[in-house]
């Protein structure tokens, strides 16, 4: 692949609650990308614990600090605000436990600016939703070999979510009555949203993430799995009553209680 720098500005967000040291690796391999290829992006660290110094220098970087925690949501709706508010094109919010391919942020941006209609993109990962795995997985994303390839999807996990502020400005704000807390299921949510107004999900077989999974969760003793599957099924269920685990790809076996991931019998067949 011959990649060509990218027209589009991007905002690149990474929400963090203490775990400075995960917060710094990925970092590490943002600022290592060819700046060349997105030469209109910037990278901001949402500080909500409020003691985060950032152990890398790079003029691309900052820290954004609102003085409470704004938790995954409002971070991500803090960082979707500020980007239509500043013009810009595209906003990528990464958790601060994952571990990035080489230039990732420019091949999920491509993704949106080549998929017409796509709301969000998301690259192939190692985590918990069978659609979005990479197939086999590799441990280190230095190893990851990409390809020029999209797959429509009926939503994106999360973890590594690229919106399209174009359409951000016709579907407004990730939803925070119905997934209050922590913002479990409003990926699931506003990929809904999208596909109603005749927008899509895609995943990037060009980018790779690894995700440590719960690294900051498993310091916080209340917040446990359990705790996270009410979120998305109690916000779910309000929202879109009792078919929306069909409109989402799913079956009824979908989210059982006390899970570690999805299986194949989650999924709908045919």
């Amino acid at each position: 692949m011959n990649p060509a720098p990218l027209a589009q500005s991007v905002l690149i967000v990474i929400p963090a609650y203490g775990s400075a040291a995960l917060t710094d690796a990925v970092l590490g391999d943002l600022v290592r990308d060819d700046r060349d290829l997105l030469p209109h992006s910037r990278i901001v660290v949402v500080d909500n614990r409020g003691d985060y110094e950032p152990a890398v220098t790079d003029d691309r970087v900052s820290v954004y600090r609102s003085g409470e925690n704004l938790r995954w949501i409002g971070s991500t709706n803090w960082a979707l605000a500020d980007a239509a508010e500043r013009g810009e094109d595209v906003c990528l919010v990464l958790n601060n436990d994952t571990r990035l391919s080489a230039d990732l942020p420019y091949w999920v941006s491509l993704g949106l600016a080549e998929c017409d209609g796509a709301a969000v993109a998301a690259p192939c990962y190692d985590d918990f939703w069978l659609h979005q795995r990479l197939r086999p997985p590799v441990d280190d994303p230095a190893d990851f070999a990409p390809a020029r390839a999209y797959r429509d999807v009926p939503f994106c996990d999360g973890t590594g979510l690229a919106f399209s502020i174009a359409a951000y400005r016709e579907l407004g704000p990730l939803d925070t009555v119905a997934f209050p807390r922590h913002g479990y299921g409003a990926d699931i949510d506003y990929s809904l949203r999208a596909r109603d107004a005749g927008m899509r999900a895609v995943i990037t077989e060009s980018a790779y993430l690894t995700h440590l999974r719960r690294g900051t969760m498993n310091g916080l003793p209340e917040e446990t799995r359990e705790r996270a599957r009410l979120e998305i099924v109690d916000g779910m269920d309000a929202k879109w009553g009792a078919d929306w685990r069909a409109r989402a790809g799913l079956s009824e076996h979908a989210f059982p209680p006390h899970n570690f991931g999805s299986a194949g019998s989650w999924y709908r067949s045919g």
